[in-house]
């Protein structure tokens, strides 16, 4: 038996169809049942029926299905552990966010004896390592529009969305941009920029403001240049080329590191909540609930 056959069944039964399950692994429908019939082979008794509504679990499927969720959580907290970690103090996911990032080093700085472990991601990656026990919280952002489908998902890995604020949705721009003199952008200049982009998500901005119907702003309507989820090489572009990105407008008047501009979209309600993701009922540890009132200060009018 095999993790990723387990990890098959586990989306298989979280989606209740192999083609909503091979769009969660970013694989094909025939893998998916190819990997799954495998798994019912070697186990000698079938995990799913199928029905005309999709999959079903068996007696037999439910019955192992705790033991796989266990097995795969201690896969993913063993592959990431190592003995510097064994003390760590904060552990989150999050988007690539320069803000983020002074906001976790000014925490350590008032901590120097802590321990930070910090992933950054898609959507799918935050929510997974806050479900597999590899970071305690995970903080991203959402549009209204997509908030009760993106509740429905994280609920099946037993993970609830606390929200923080709602914040309009931006372009950064640098010193290289034709527009940086500019302190807003109209739906029309949109489209004669270049662009880098976050890696594809269901969840990524360019779906957030597809679904918060920011006038013409979708994503065939932009024209990306660069695809990266590293926060690093993002802010160099954004600094060297003339390159820019959609992003959230939050500002941070102690945070004046880099020469990039946050830049309104003319005539548009495009805001999008921000907030964190945590197992339910998990109460935030004093150094995570540090980091969320430092996010919280920074959302007030």
């Amino acid at each position: 038996m095999e993790l990723k056959q387990l990890e098959f069944f586990m989306a298989a039964s979280d989606c209740g169809s192999l083609s909503k399950a091979a769009a969660r692994l970013y694989t094909t429908q025939p893998n998916v049942s190819k990997v799954i019939g495998a798994l019912e082979k070697e186990l000698g008794s079938p995990l799913f029926e199928r029905t005309s509504r999709g999959l079903r679990l068996t007696p037999y499927g439910k019955s192992i299905h705790a033991y796989a969720e266990n097995i795969l959580k201690n896969a993913s907290l063993i592959a990431n552990k190592s003995p510097a970690e064994s003390h760590v103090s904060l552990c989150l996911s999050t988007y690539p966010s320069n803000i983020i990032a002074w906001f976790l080093v000014k925490i350590y700085q008032s901590h120097p004896h802590m321990t930070v472990q910090h992933h950054q991601g898609t959507v799918e990656e935050i929510t997974n390592h806050v479900a597999r026990g590899i970071s305690e919280l995970g903080i991203l952002y959402v549009s209204k529009k997509q908030l009760a489908a993106f509740r429905h998902i994280i609920s099946h890995k037993k993970l609830e969305f606390i929200e923080l604020g709602k914040k309009e949705a931006c372009i950064y721009a640098g010193p290289n941009s034709p527009v940086y003199s500019q302190e807003s952008i109209s739906i029309d200049a949109l489209r004669k920029l270049r662009f880098v982009r976050g890696l594809s998500d269901y969840f990524s901005m360019e779906h957030n403001l597809e679904q918060v119907n920011v006038g013409t702003v979708h994503a065939e309507n932009l024209h990306p240049a660069v695809y990266t989820n590293s926060e690093h090489f993002t802010t160099n572009l954004l600094l060297k080329t003339d390159l820019v990105e959609l992003g959230v407008n939050i500002s941070y008047p102690d945070y004046q590191q880099y020469d990039i501009k946050n830049l309104s979209i003319e005539g548009e309600d495009s805001f999008l909540t921000l907030g964190y993701v945590i197992e339910k009922d998990h109460e935030l540890t004093e150094l995570a609930q540090e980091l969320i009132d430092q996010i919280k200060s920074i959302l007030e009018p």
